[in-house]
């Protein structure tokens, strides 16, 4: 996507977000970057609610706090060179929509990736889809 190729040609990150299976995901794919792709680990990075325990246990209860998606994305620190996107097959998960919601208003191009139209995490984000 161009969005984020403009991101990394300024030298920020791609940061995905979810929760679940859409959090394992963004994970999946920025641990593979590095070894396919030759990026540094700090170029892709992944956010998933519940920690990285997460990946092998899954913490339902965290991916209903869309506080808690904004506290954990604060902490990463998104910024105007960044693109951060959120991945939520329903469109409507709370963690990843206030992730997504604080990264825009820090200035962070957000991305949203769901399988429903109109979704309410399409809406949070500058780009759809």
């Amino acid at each position: 996507m161009d969005t984020i190729a403009r991101c990394f040609a300024k030298g920020g990150r791609l940061i995905y977000v979810g929760t679940g299976t859409s959090g394992r995901i963004g994970a999946l794919d920025a641990s593979e970057c590095p070894p396919t792709f030759g990026t540094e680990p700090e170029m892709v990075q992944f956010l998933i609610a519940g920690g990285e325990s997460a990946l092998v246990r899954a913490t339902e209860a965290s991916e209903d706090s869309a506080v808690l998606g904004r506290s954990d994305i604060a902490a990463m620190k998104p910024g105007k060179r960044d693109a951060v996107v959120g991945i939520a097959a329903s469109g409507r998960t709370p963690y990843t929509i206030g992730a997504l919601e604080y990264a825009q208003k820090k200035g962070a191009a957000t991305i949203a990736i769901a399988c429903n139209r109109d979704s309410a995490l399409g809406k949070a984000a500058n780009h759809p889809h």
